[in-house]
């Protein structure tokens, strides 16, 4: 009776190691079917990481282009605009504010316009 037991426990605990092992099986193959979907994922984030890069080049060679056509006028219509509103009795921030121009360079060409007189 006791070898009936023992084997009855045995085939028992033979089951469900059976039923684990299937259970692993099963995990294993979920986790490997993320894995991929995850890879997939990145590949394509990488993908438009590159495009991102390349589109931020462009726009950083576009700027400096820009950056270099700015004629000496457009800097000489500035002094002149500048100066025609300092005249006209506006303060210096207010004519910055105006320009959009740091405080500080409308007081430069105040001052150099100043010397000038």
């Amino acid at each position: 009776m006791l070898k009936k037991v023992l084997k009855a426990k045995e085939k028992e605990r033979h089951k469900e190691e059976n039923l684990l092992s299937l259970e692993l099986a099963e995990v294993k193959d979920v986790a490997d079917l993320i894995f991929r979907r995850l890879e997939k994922k990145i590949e394509v984030l990488e993908a438009i990481e590159s495009s991102v890069d390349e589109k931020i080049a462009i726009l950083e060679k576009l700027l400096q282009q820009a950056e270099s056509v700015k004629t000496p006028s457009d800097s000489m219509n500035r002094k002149h605009e500048i100066i025609a509103l300092k005249r006209r009795g506006l303060k210096i921030d207010e004519i910055a504010s105006i320009l959009d121009m740091p405080v500080g360079e409308v007081q430069l060409v105040v001052n150099l316009d100043g010397h000038k007189a």
